[in-house]
């Protein structure tokens, strides 16, 4: 919609639609209220680097406030270092202070304090860096693995070698020369590890070479071995055998990027004690400063970063959980397991399963669900990114969905013009369709994300930053948690110290006096997202496998344009009931049917669960399993393969009766084709769907529908679009402004209601559905000779049609002929644009016409970095146009970064997004008009222009970048292309006539 006052007009415009859930009759007022001024709990939070040891208490304090004053609502403390492969150069010297040492927690005071004057929110990261654990971490909490020794057999009584600890990675395999060498482990004054158990003594046949065999001939001769002479009492049948003796003991893993003083063991993430005694040193390191009660402590969270460890995992209760889960024990399939090295074939695939499982079992409860207990118990929740970035891209061992349902707050990531796709092609670095998912089905509510990460330096501003936003909005995302701010201390310069990676969210940013219209956009996303709840067609089941993962929106299942969906696990499709033929979650969500991904076998109690859900009028879609998974040990579900014959149906050749068969699972047919055999339309559609130019997500709440649709192309897009509502009126709450306009042409069709939407380039808005009004528009359809509807834009004043032409206004059987003729009157000529005296830009010049800067021949301009403002003074003559209804726009056409206007002294706002419009109908004025525009760019050409000229402007650990259109290529600053600068316009004025 366009701008009025303060921010400008971002989306054009939006439409209605749709049937709500909960049958209440009014649209909260205090909804629509907190759209125009959201509450500070949805506004976006930072990671808060403090890198490498360096803390400055006067800058925290700046720091904060600016924060504050950018509309931030908290900070997670995230202590960290430099990476160890960094150039010379580029690292960022270490300071004195040490994580959770005293003058750490000295700052961290500082820190809480200042932030509880603010009544913003603080979590802290649990390390220094990542993963979980510190200095304090001893052997018997670290990280551990299985080792081995193996030896020939010769007499009773023998001793057998201590195994040598070399690191091993994710399956077991040494893969590097490296890696043969002995790990730095602490050890005894008798050469062992300070921390070892033995964990199994096993005899295989001389000459086994094939895990087949192996898996067949094992002998456990455990019983005989005695741990104290290292002895093996064994009386062996005939023949020659080998014998392995494997223990646990530490991994040797370190934190991943620890500050210089802060390096330690990672805590060993599957046992509870370990788990519970890392969380209660750094609890009570807190207590020394905020005492025993947190309450009035700005502190509310703890942050566990995602799991990135390497190497064979074991830990000592492992042995006992695998037989509790699987019914037999582990200790004898040792070597198929872990030597891979010695044995060929495939590891058997049941004991491969049943091995993942009980890891991710181990993790969630004895990691996940104990760091929770322990911060819960304190009055502090507990968030993080638990479900990875994991398989495929992190050995994490967990199934996603269950591991993010623990967390009162998950947490997943998405970058900025950087991917990691895997062999399908799917982005294993965006992280958020899971989290939602994990968040809805177990009714956590807030589905965070580590947002806008980037190894873009300095090359983005908001509008860059927001067609990435917009889509993990369409995810699901409801809480921007922005990939980071780098705290600074005093003499650091500009742009300053940053982390690796990030957007450098702080306030040593070019345009970071004019962000918060950009943050208060996010929020009012968010907070709507937060009060409402999910809704979708189908329920997709992503099987049974550990690890697993989601994949993003519509990667690894997709139903059909239009259409949405929901992602569950096992724990939860166990527990969902059916009413009315509905599949209903413990949440109360619903969903008209059922999908399932293939999977060759399945679960028997899934079996038996589909069976169920079938008998009571479910509609379930999956192709057919070929067999059965053995769980004959732990499970009392007695079926067979025959039993999935019996509900299996295939409709391949005969999709139509896909409503008459009951309580079958039905294979060869789509969800798609199932829907529309359902009769089920889609929630959301128009004409050229199938190319997926328009992406949308939809939540309701108390008989209200909340559309949010973005336009996800970077132009200008306007579509007949229909949404499956009924009896409805439809709203546009655009997001930058927080406008609330209704929609004026609107009209019922076969499958809902249409209405024309506009939409700017990377544009959105929500499009909201009530019964608060008679569902009747003053129009039902605008038609011309094209293809798609003009391009229109609804305000309070009217409805502005934005092409010039002839247009018929239908309203049911009449037809109303209108000819829309647009003026412009260009601000043409010279323009003032003065610089600040921080660089060698010139103070003042006159442009005879506007031009980026980096094409100016003046060099102190092309490398210019930071704001300058441009003046001038043009005539708007009295009755130059008279047309009724009317209203003056004011364009600016193309600029970058983010500007902020004044016209005759009055301040319209910031532009960060297109269209740059704002109405000045009431501001203008006959005669002499004075026109300020502020234009704030990045630090981008200016270090590029340092680096040329060997000038010193800039100071930065950063010495290159990556770039869009080269993903994962360092570009140093001299060979960065620079950046479109300044103000390019055409500004002008646009003289527009409403319909009411």
């Amino acid at each position: 919609m366009w701008k009025s006052l303060g921010c400008f007009l971002l989306v054009l415009f939006f439409f209605s639609g749709l049937t709500g859930v909960n049958g209440q009759k009014n649209l909260p007022a205090d909804l629509k209220q907190e759209f125009r001024d959201p509450p500070m709990k949805s506004w976006p939070k930072t990671y808060w680097w403090w890198i490498n040891g360096n803390i400055d208490t006067v800058r925290i304090k700046e720091e904060i406030i600016s924060m504050k004053n950018a509309g931030l609502s908290g900070f997670d403390i995230f202590e960290i270092g430099v990476p160890k492969w960094a150039p010379n150069g580029t690292k960022v010297p270490p300071g004195e202070i040490t994580f959770m040492g005293d003058d750490f927690l000295n700052a961290v005071k500082i820190a809480l304090d200042e932030a509880g004057k603010l009544d913003m929110e603080v979590g802290l990261n649990m390390a220094s860096s990542w993963n979980a654990g510190g200095s304090w971490i001893t052997p018997e909490y670290a990280a551990k693995s299985i080792y081995f020794s193996k030896t020939e057999f010769d007499r009773k009584g023998m001793k057998l070698p201590f195994p040598k600890l070399v690191r091993t990675v994710i399956k077991g395999k040494i893969v590097l020369e490296e890696d043969q060498k002995e790990l730095d482990i602490e050890k005894n004054k008798q050469g062992k590890p300070v921390f070892f158990r033995e964990v199994a003594v096993l005899a295989l046949p001389k000459g086994t070479s094939s895990k087949k065999d192996a898996f067949e001939n094992v002998i456990d001769v455990t019983e005989f071995f005695d741990p104290r002479t290292e002895k093996l009492y064994w009386e062996a049948p005939q023949g020659q055998y080998e014998i392995f003796r494997y223990i646990c003991s530490n991994s040797g893993e370190k934190l991943k990027l620890p500050s210089e003083n802060s390096d330690g063991l990672i805590v060993d993430h599957f046992d509870a004690e370990a788990t519970a005694f890392h969380f209660n040193h750094i609890i009570d390191r807190l207590k020394t400063i905020l005492g025993d009660d947190f309450s009035e402590s700005s502190l509310k969270s703890l942050y566990l970063a995602s799991y990135e460890a390497l190497g064979t995992v074991w830990t000592e209760t492992l042995p006992t959980k695998f037989k509790e889960l699987n019914g037999y024990g582990i200790e004898k399939y040792l070597p198929v397991l872990f030597n891979d090295e010695t044995f060929s074939g495939p590891t058997p695939v049941d004991l491969q399963r049943d091995f993942q499982f009980t890891l991710s079992e181990l993790m969630i409860d004895n990691f996940y669900r104990k760091a929770k207990e322990v911060a819960n118990s304190h009055g502090l929740k507990i968030n993080s990114e638990s479900g990875g970035p994991g398989f495929p891209l992190h050995n994490v061992p967990v199934e996603p969905l269950k591991s993010l349902g623990v967390m009162d707050l998950p947490r997943g990531e998405f970058w900025i013009n950087h991917t990691r796709f895997n062999d399908e092609g799917i982005d294993i670095l965006r992280v958020v369709k899971e989290v939602s998912s994990a968040s809805h089905i177990y009714g956590n509510g807030v589905v965070e994300e580590e947002a806008f990460t980037s190894f873009q330096h300095w090359q983005e501003g908001p509008y860059e930053m927001k067609p990435m936003g917009d889509r993990a909005f369409c995810e699901g995302m409801n809480r921007v948690v922005v990939h980071g701010s780098t705290h600074n201390s005093r003499g650091s310069g500009n742009p300053g110290w940053v982390y690796h990676a990030g957007t450098h969210y702080n306030d040593k940013r070019v345009w970071w006096p004019k962000v918060k219209p950009f943050n208060q956009y996010l929020s009012r996303i968010s907070n709507v997202l937060q009060k409402t709840d999910f809704t979708a067609d189908v329920l997709y089941f992503y099987g049974s496998a550990v690890p697993n993962f989601t994949g993003s929106k519509n990667s690894r299942f997709y139903v059909g344009s239009g259409y949405d969906y929901e992602v569950v696990n096992s724990e939860i499709l166990m527990k969902i009931s059916v009413e009315q033929g509905q599949l209903v979650l413990p949440t109360g969500a619903k969903f008209k049917m059922l999908a399932l991904a293939p999977e060759e076998e399945i679960m028997p109690e899934i079996l038996a669960k589909l069976k169920q859900l079938a008998a009571k009028g479910a509609k379930i879609v999956s192709e057919k399993p070929k067999g059965l998974i053995d769980r004959s040990k732990v499970s009392s579900f007695n079926l067979t393969t025959s039993n999935i014959d019996e509900l299996w149906v295939d409709l391949t050749n005969s999709p139509s009766k896909a409503m008459s068969i009951k309580g079958k699972v039905f294979s060869g047919i789509s969800s798609k084709e199932f829907l529309r055999q359902m009769d089920i339309s889609p929630d959301f559609t128009y004409d050229d769907a199938e190319f997926n130019i328009l992406d949308y997500i939809h939540y309701e709440k108390n008989g209200s529908d909340y559309y949010f649709v973005r336009n996800t192309t970077d132009q200008w897009v306007s579509r007949n679009c229909t949404f499956r509502q009924e009896g409805k009126t439809p709203e546009i709450w655009d997001p930058v402004t927080g406008n609330i306009n209704k929609v004026t042409i609107y009209g019922p069709n076969s499958k809902g209601i249409q209405l024309p939407l506009t939409l700017a380039p990377y544009g959105s808005a929500f499009v909201v559905f009530s019964k608060e009004v008679s569902a009747k528009g003053t129009y039902t359809n605008i038609s011309t000779i094209a293809q798609d509807p003009p391009l229109l834009n609804y305000t309070e004043n009217g409805t502005m049609i934005l092409d010039q032409g002839d247009f018929t206004l239908e309203q049911g059987v009449k037809k109303t002929l209108i000819t829309n003729r647009i003026k412009e009157q260009p601000l043409s000529g010279a323009w003032e644009l003065f610089f600040p005296n921080d660089q060698d830009a010139p103070e003042r010049i006159v442009l005879p016409a506007l031009i980026p800067w980096s094409e100016s021949e003046i060099e102190g301009i092309k490398y210019f970095s930071g704001t300058a403002k441009y003046v001038k003074t043009f005539t708007y003559e009295i009755n130059s146009s008279t047309a009724e209804n009317q209203r003056i726009i004011l364009e600016l056409g193309e600029l970058s970064n983010v500007g902020e206007v004044w016209l005759n002294g009055q301040n319209l706002g910031v532009s960060w997004t297109k269209p740059h419009r704002f109405d000045v109908t009431n501001i203008i004025k006959p005669g002499e008009n004075q026109l300020e525009i502020e234009i704030a760019n990045t630090w981008s050409n200016r270090l590029k222009g340092d680096a040329i000229t060997g000038k010193s402007y800039t100071n930065t650990n950063i010495k290159s970048t990556s770039i869009i259109g080269l993903n994962k290529i360092r570009v140093p600053w001299k060979e960065v292309p620079l950046i479109d600068s300044g103000l390019k316009g055409p500004v002008k004025l646009i003289f527009l006539s409403t319909i009411k």
